[in-house]
């Protein structure tokens, strides 16, 4: 595998493009358009929050055809909260993309991100697709990753290339989310591309399995949006057969793995307010789920983000998001390190010096690996620090 540039467009036969369509106040790009040039199998995954946005409905709906031509993204406005006024403005918007593309209702996927409980400008909207459809080029995929950013501060792309029987596929990907990201898919927008050809049951399966290890192995700040939703589409324009039970099943897999991970390194690397990174790995538990749960529970802990952003080594607080964890485990036999340094040994605290101690979070990215010694279970989860910024940023989001 290596990587390579064009984002959503290193995939062959896929085009983009980002405009204004006057969503937001600011006059930045706000409505983005991802297109296959014939017809994709498709899959997605989205939000497990009970209330979600009129765009998740639909488009969980018309994902069940596993195939799809374009995603329309708008930011600025959720479209959520919206009662069926909301629906009916999705549906209008959904029927200009699909007259100026000439495509079916059910081949057009939908997502929205932004403010809940307002109405999205729809006649704006449908004004600025003409425009939009006019724009898409492989060139555009930069213009169509900023379109979908809300308070991010970094376009978020990544794309690369693998080999199956000779054929050279690509896997190509643009993210959004910096706010609201919590481990339950993740709460963010993405739609990744290949032109690899892979049937729409094996492409959902690889799907679920690559956001698993992923998109749910990062939070923010532990709060599950109402509009998640990753899209994959695959036109299989490379000619590369991904067949289930095949190696090429697992090359796919892996390449789709890999864009999807980067994919969520970059949202947590701009997460609000964030200076620091917190790799969390939990070994030696009784089973690979309730690893998982640990290291959840320590990586959305406040208390433990907090000590992250102050820069002060806290041992205690980790300890204490550990045993607030339900899982099995002995506190006597608790062992934590951070940056390979041992913190606590057999559930008692480590005597270091002080400037041993003040170097240990003062990287930009930091690993505390915890063994729970009951088990061979692993997990691992990554987030960021809780700074006055996050707070700032969000107490004023809607005024």
């Amino acid at each position: 595998m290596r990587p390579v540039g064009n984002g959503v467009t290193a995939a062959a036969g896929f085009l983009a493009a980002g405009v204004s369509a006057g969503i937001k106040p600011s006059g930045k790009p706000d409505l983005a358009l991802v297109l296959s040039e014939t017809r994709a199998a498709a899959a997605a995954v989205f939000t497990r929050n009970q209330v979600q946005a009129v765009p998740v409905v639909i488009s969980r709906q018309r994902i069940r055809h596993g195939q799809a031509r374009a995603v329309l993204i708008n930011s600025g406005c959720a479209n959520c909260l919206t009662g069926t006024p909301g629906r009916s403005d999705a549906l209008a918007i959904s029927r200009a993309v699909e007259q100026a593309l000439s495509v079916r209702s059910s081949e057009v996927l939908l997502a929205s991100t932004g403010i809940i409980g307002q109405r999205v400008p729809v006649a704006q909207i449908v004004r600025a697709i003409p425009g939009l459809v006019e724009h898409v080029d492989r060139a555009h995929h930069t213009a169509a990753a900023e379109a979908i950013l809300t308070t991010d501060l970094q376009v978020k792309e990544v794309a690369l290339q693998a080999q199956v029987d000779g054929r050279t596929f690509s896997v190509g990907g643009m993210a959004k989310g910096a706010g609201m990201i919590a481990p339950s898919m993740a709460t963010m927008l993405c739609v990744v591309t290949t032109d690899a050809a892979v049937p729409a049951g094996l492409l959902r399966t690889l799907l679920v399995e690559a956001a698993a290890v992923s998109f749910n192995r990062i939070t923010i700040d532990g709060d599950m949006s109402t509009n998640d939703s990753v899209f994959l589409l695959a036109n299989g324009q490379s000619g590369a057969a991904i067949r289930p039970g095949q190696r090429s099943a697992r090359v796919f897999s892996q390449a789709l793995t890999r864009v999807m991970t980067e994919l969520a390194l970059l949202l947590v690397k701009d997460g609000e307010g964030a200076t620091r990174l917190l790799h969390v790995e939990v070994i030696g538990a009784r089973t690979t789920e309730q690893a998982q749960v640990c290291a959840r529970q320590v990586a959305c802990s406040p208390l433990v983000k907090t000590m992250l952003a102050g820069g002060d080594p806290n041992v205690g607080r980790i300890a204490a998001a550990v045993g607030s964890a339900p899982i099995t485990m002995d506190p006597r036999r608790l062992d934590i390190d951070i940056g390979g340094q041992m913190v606590v040994r057999r559930g008692a605290v480590v005597p270091v010096s002080r400037t041993v101690a003040a170097q240990l979070l003062q990287a930009d990215e930091i690993a505390v690996r915890i063994n729970l010694h009951v088990g061979h279970g692993s997990g691992r989860m990554t987030t960021c620090d809780l700074t006055e910024d996050y707070v700032k940023i969000n107490a004023r989001y809607t005024t």
